[in-house]
């Protein structure tokens, strides 16, 4: 069974729904919970699904990503205090993202940006 198969709510054996007060195993199933969860009452459906662990720095399917390996990638991530950067891991390496821009940024723009993220030029805070 793939993660996808699996209500995001369902969390060894209980239902962590904001819906509910508090966990509970009361309304869990196997026929509810895997597969047919969307029809459950204590759902909410948020219109994305949430990203975990690797899936964070992944860019998904339809984001084309381009760029020039010599000058964007690392070999490990720099990371940035601004909401605007986004560190993605590729085949090759990682690449940094600014979401002002809409574009990545090269390695010296991304220490940069690590550095003095709060003197940031194009920065709307």
């Amino acid at each position: 069974m793939q993660k996808r198969d699996i209500c995001p709510y369902y969390k060894s054996g209980f239902c962590t729904s904001p819906m509910l007060d508090t966990p509970t195993d009361s309304v869990t199933s196997p026929g509810r919970c895997f597969k047919s969860y969307k029809g459950c009452r204590y759902y909410q459906d948020t219109g994305e699904e949430e990203k975990q662990g690797l899936e964070i720095y992944q860019p998904s399917v339809e984001q084309e990503v381009k760029f020039y390996p010599r000058v964007n990638v690392m070999e490990n991530p720099v990371d940035s205090s601004c909401e605007h950067y986004k560190p993605m891991r590729t085949q090759r390496g990682y690449v940094a993202y600014c979401d002002i821009l809409s574009r990545i940024l090269t390695v010296s723009g991304a220490q940069m940006c690590s550095k003095h993220w709060q003197k940031c030029p194009i920065r709307t805070s």
